[in-house]
Formats: structure tokens, C-alpha cells, sequence
């Protein structure tokens, strides 16, 4: 089940971006640091928070990926603006570590048809999965998340 990231599920992100971090570390290129180490839950819910502002602006969009109950937060699933004059949107996904491969890849499968049959992009890039990190480098092309988030001001908690 997809629903929008939101501080609402903050709890369920955390945890899940927590026990997943060593394997999601550098989702957004190789000299990205998220998830730190010492990510607080705090922090955890003003990223959400950002992410639920852009959301709502349609500026980009970030969804969690739950389990069928809606109590368990198996990954996350981020479209974002490009500057790559080739694509009109890059993405980014990442499942839990706990997920066994055979169901973690039917998963990501799962995920990246629904976003080539409902969204109107005709060219998605998805750095780091189908685009070496290299040569998205090489094209001087910024990731969205990490050079639009290290601009704005940090939410209060609560925002």
C-alpha cells in the first residue's frame, strides 16, 4: 500500500529508515550522508514534514510503501524534478532490509509499473538503479532532494 509520507506515519518511517539505513546509505548518490547514524526521530519527522509540504505543492512527491495492515513501513519511494534535459522526473526507491530479495524485488517490480502506467512522465531516471551513479555525476546533474533540502530552513517539529 502507498500513501503519501507524511509526519503522520513518523513513527513507522523511522524504524524502518533506522534498521535500513546501511543498506539505503548513498540512495541519493555516492557522497550523499542520509540516513546519518544518528538520525533523531525529530529530524526523521521534519524531513516528512518537507517532504508532506512538497507533496501538497506538487513540487515532488514521496510515498511510503506499507505493509497491508498499515503497520509497518517496508520502504519508501521518492519522484522528484530533474535537471536532466532527457528525463522529466528521476526516482528514487528503497525497500527494508528485513524483506527477503524475491519479495523486495517484487515489490520495487511492482512499484516501478505503477509509476510508468498511472504518472504522465515519458522519461523517468532513476539514478543509482538504471543510471550509474557515474555517469548521472558526470552530466553535472544535482539530486533534487539533497541540493533543495540543504537550502531551506529546518521545520520546527510539530510544523
Amino acid at each position: 500500500m502507498l500513501v503519501p509520507a507524511s509526519p503522520e506515519w513518523g513513527e513507522l518511517d523511522y524504524a524502518a529508515v533506522m534498521a535500513s539505513r546501511k543498506h539505503i546509505k548513498h540512495l541519493f548518490g555516492p557522497g550523499d550522508t542520509w540516513p546519518p547514524d544518528d538520525l533523531s526521530m525529530e529530524e526523521d519527522i521534519a524531513d516528512l514534514a518537507w517532504h508532506w509540504r512538497e507533496f501538497s505543492t506538487r513540487r515532488s512527491f514521496a510515498y511510503h510503501l506499507l505493509d497491508s495492515t498499515g503497520l509497518s513501513c517496508l520502504g519508501c519511494l521518492y519522484l522528484y524534478p530533474t535537471a536532466s534535459a532527457a528525463h522529466d522526473a528521476e526516482a528514487y526507491l528503497w525497500t527494508h532490509i528485513s524483506l527477503p530479495r524475491e519479495q523486495a524485488a517484487q515489490m520495487e517490480d511492482e512499484v516501478i509499473a505503477w509509476i510508468e502506467g498511472a504518472w504522465p512522465f515519458k522519461a523517468i531516471a532513476w539514478p543509482g538503479r538504471f543510471i550509474a551513479f557515474t555517469v548521472w555525476a558526470a552530466a553535472g546533474l544535482p539530486n533534487y532532494y539533497a541540493s533543495t533540502r540543504a537550502l531551506q530552513p529546518q521545520p520546527e517539529v510539530g510544523d
